[in-house]
């Protein structure tokens, strides 16, 4: 992975951890009667951590260390395999959240909360699955730098 892609990993990855603080400070927010204004900011941090969340994880597919691991740790090519599959599995369900988002009506509560619990989950599944790469990524290292000595 060249020095390029490396750093706009960082950037991206940076800036999506920004996404889910709000989004997280949006759901959060408590609200009596009418929503709409917290539907409206959920809405919007939403679309831009879904775009953000798409844009990182093919980087990280097709430019990034997912390649580059199978092809300098092979043991490790199930464990990439396992972590491409759950990408999909983010990709299909923030896409799903979102345009339930994005049809939900300001006067439907009970939809509007089913949503947010979705998207709590994602958000932690997602912290889970930034675990597991960074823990992949580092065994791939440390094995590397222990066949060296």
């Amino acid at each position: 992975m060249n020095h390029d892609i490396a750093q706009q990993t960082v950037v991206e990855n940076d800036m999506l951890k920004l996404l889910v603080e709000g989004l997280r400070s949006a759901l959060a927010w408590k609200v009596t009667n009418d929503f709409s204004r917290k539907l409206s900011s959920v809405r919007f941090i939403t679309q831009s951590f879904q775009r953000h969340l798409e844009r990182l994880m093919a980087l990280q597919e097709y430019d990034g260390y997912m390649d580059r691991l199978e092809k300098k740790a092979p043991q490790l090519a199930r464990a990439v395999s396992d972590l491409r599959q759950e990408h999909e599995t983010f990709r299909t369900g923030s896409r799903r959240i979102l345009h339930g988002l994005e049809h939900v009506s300001s006067t439907d509560h009970a939809t509007f909360a089913n949503l947010c619990d979705e998207l709590l989950t994602l958000l932690k599944d997602l912290d889970e699955h930034s675990k597991k790469e960074t823990d992949l990524y580092h065994e791939a290292f440390e094995q590397d730098a222990g066949g060296e000595g």
